[in-house]
């Protein structure tokens, strides 16, 4: 489930639950950087929630409450302010690199009667 709250501040957030998978937690390396994982906090071990803003500033707070999708914006704006901030996220293999622009078609020659006539010359 997403939810969308604003803050005290009128800042629109995105939240919605993470629940890592088993297999997930308890994987050493990372497969798509080949670095060695830290184990998640208690706190995170059976799930957060995440906040993501449309500035692009991102919180979590674990563990997830029960019935948190039934909470009102209200109370998930509280957990919000007690949030912990994490990085901003890193531009992965998935992300979409900015594409170069493509090049423009050749502009066709100026074809009047003046040009047929010198390029008969």
């Amino acid at each position: 489930m997403l939810r969308s709250i604003s803050d005290d501040y009128g800042v629109v957030w995105q939240v919605w639950a993470v629940l890592p998978v088993w297999l997930e937690r308890h994987r050493l390396v990372d497969p798509a950087t080949g670095r060695e994982r830290l184990p998640l906090p208690p706190d995170f071990a059976s799930g957060w929630l995440a906040f993501e803003s449309a500035t692009g500033e991102r919180r979590r707070w674990g563990p997830v409450p029960d019935g948190w999708e039934e909470l009102e914006d209200s109370a998930i704006a509280a957990i919000l302010q007690r949030a912990v901030a994490t990085a901003p996220r890193a531009a992965g293999p998935r992300a979409s690199a900015p594409r170069a622009a493509a090049p423009l078609p050749p502009i066709p020659p100026n074809d009047t009667p003046g040009d047929r006539a010198t390029a008969a010359l």
